[in-house]
This record gives structure tokens, sequence and C-alpha cells, in this order.
């Protein structure tokens, strides 16, 4: 999204409240809010994976930001992170956000665009791109846009500066990136990174229920190139195996049938201490999944295994035995993006970023 003189990226929706200042930055439009979980509402206001993106012609550049006056009663410690990246390269730059207006200094190295352009000659971002990338608590505390300032000009990206290929990511609290320890070690960004293309992030932690509206929206955006569908650990045990079967087979037909040409991917539930608890049917979920799939008629639609995308469990997962450390992220964006890389060959998707 273009606002001004910036780019909002993995923002679809800039929310207005009356007597409230600043724009409060969503991750979908309000419209497709409303129609999830009041859960959902809530995941979609958090700025998993968002940035701000801009070129300028001078620094210090100064944005004025505030956190939501709804993280209030959740205590003083509910933040958001505001890390500094140019282009690929990251800086040391880290900001916290308050619930006060709360002004970011953004400077840039000496001689850092010099040196940048000699070394970044293939790298999927233009170092001349900043981007503020956001990162907290909860997965970050909605965020409101108060300003942006500098003294010479400041643009969005130009299309040549950013990825040639989106990639966009729906799943539970793990695609959103709960527990890693930084924004860009979520498994989505690492599999972007990997494969040198840009990531949308459509995490929902304790959310993910598969809407039909979800399923509309994502397959009425024109802007992602491939998807991947974390299908879901938040419906074991909440949905029937009868509700389950048929939400993801509307969503996963609806999605990948919206363009022929887009590969999308379905992952089974990855493994977590349900495999471990006689009580638990993870197992039952992951066949339903996989029946849905071999069900389908569209050739642009993938199985992906969960289980096999962390063979080191014990090393991957957290104490809670559900969500991923950074050792488990990084292990399934390195098996996830194996994956997908020849499909993406096969479908004549060129990225010439890849790594």
């Amino acid at each position: 999204m273009i606002f001004e003189n910036v780019a909002l990226h993995n923002v679809d929706g800039l929310y207005k409240h009356k007597d409230i200042e600043g724009l409060l930055l969503g991750r979908i439009p309000e419209h497709v809010s409303a129609r999830l979980s009041k859960a959902g509402q809530m995941m979609m206001i958090c700025p998993s994976g968002s940035e701000i993106r801009f070129v300028s012609e001078t620094y210090p550049v100064k944005i004025t930001l505030s956190v939501d006056k709804i993280t209030k009663h959740l205590g003083d410690g509910i933040i958001t992170d505001a890390r500094v990246f140019f282009g690929t390269f990251q800086t040391r730059q880290r900001f916290v956000i308050k619930r006060i207006k709360t002004l970011l200094e953004i400077i840039r190295p000496p001689k850092f665009i010099e040196l940048a352009e000699k070394i970044a000659t293939d790298a999927p971002f233009s170092p001349h791109v900043c981007r503020i990338r956001f990162w907290g608590t909860t997965m970050g505390a909605p965020i409101r846009f108060h300003g942006i300032e500098t003294e010479g000009k400041i643009r969005p990206p130009h299309a040549e500066e950013l990825p040639g290929l989106s990639y966009l990511a729906y799943g539970t609290s793990l695609t959103q990136g709960a527990y890693a320890s930084e924004s860009h070690l979520s498994y989505p960004n690492l599999v972007g990174c990997r494969l040198g293309v840009d990531v949308i992030n459509l995490g929902s932690s304790c959310s993910a229920y598969c809407e039909p509206e979800m399923a509309d929206y994502i397959a009425g955006r024109k802007d992602w190139s491939f998807a991947t569908l974390d299908l879901s650990l938040n419906m074991v045990d909440t949905f029937s195996p009868e509700e389950f079967s048929r939400r993801v087979s509307y969503m996963i037909n609806r999605i990948a049938g919206s363009n022929k040409s887009r590969p999308v991917f379905c992952i089974t539930l990855k493994p977590y201490l349900g495999d471990y608890i006689e009580s638990k049917k993870p197992d039952l979920y992951r066949k339903l999944l996989r029946k849905a799939v071999e069900n389908s008629a569209l050739d642009n639609l993938y199985l992906i295994e969960g289980q096999d995308l962390m063979p080191d469990v014990a090393g991957g997962l957290c104490p809670d035995m559900v969500h991923l450390g950074d050792f488990g992220t990084i292990q399934i964006a390195e098996k996830l993006a194996a994956k997908i890389k020849p499909v993406l060959q096969s479908h004549h998707l060129l990225f010439k970023h890849s790594r």
C-alpha cells in the first residue's frame, strides 16, 4: 500500500477511529477483518511482518508512531519494536514504540551506499530502500502512524528496487512468528530470504480458522506469486473433522483456483505436543488435509508434510511444545524453500535472487 510518500508493506488497511489520533495499520481491510473471530480481528492489527519502506535522498528521517491504546489493559509489557534495514542489510538501530507518540530518528551509516552498491549487485532489495520492520511481544502491538519528515525528497521504492516475486503465507502463530527472536526470523521471512522474494505474512495466532471470507480475500489479491497455507493447528479440538474438511477444502480450492499460474502449497500439521498425547488426534487432521488436496482437480495445488520440515523436533520446539524456537523456524524455512524452489521453476517463475 502506498500512503503519501512511503510504502506500507504487509498493510492492506488504514483504520481511522473517531477522536483517536493517527492511522491504525491493519494487515487486511477492516471489512474483511470484521468477518473473522475476535481473536482473528486482533491478530490482523498486529504488525507481524509489516514494514514502512521508503527511499530518501537525505538523512536523518524522522517517523512518528505510537502503539494503540487497546494495549493499555494488557499492561506495559506489550510493546512493538522497530528494526531498521537498508535493503537486505541489517543495522543496529532499534526503537521501542510506546503508547505515547514515539519519534524514530533513522540514520544511514556514512559511506554505506558507496560500498553497498558494489556488494549488493544481485540482491533482491536495493540498499537505497530503508525498511522499518516491526516486531514485539504478542507478535507486535497495533501501531498508529502519525507522520514522516526529512529535509530532502522522500518517495516509495520503485518496483525495480524490490523483489520481483511475492510469497503469501497464511497460518497460525507459527506462521505469524510467535517466539522467534526477531521479525526476520519467522519461517516465512526466512523462506523469502532464501528464495529472494518479498513476503506477505497473514499468520493469525490462535485464530487461523480458514474462514471463507479470508479465503475469498486471499484469492482476490493480485500481489502474490505463490502461497503457503499452514492448515491448521488452531482447528484441532476446536472444529469437528467434518467442519475442518469443509473449511479447508473451500479455502485451498478457492485460493488455488483464483489463478492457476500461482502455486499453492498446503502444509499439514508440524510436530508438536499433540503427537505425544494419546487424547490428541493430529494425524486425523493431517489425513483430512491430504484428502482435500487429493480430491482437488487443480494442478497448481501441492501438499507438503509438516512433519518432514523439522527433523530435529527437540531442537526446534519451545518449552510449550507447540511454538517454534529460532532453530525450529530455520529448519522449517530451509526444508520448505527446498521443496518450493523446483515447483516455482516448473511454473516458469523466475527468481534470480534465490540462494
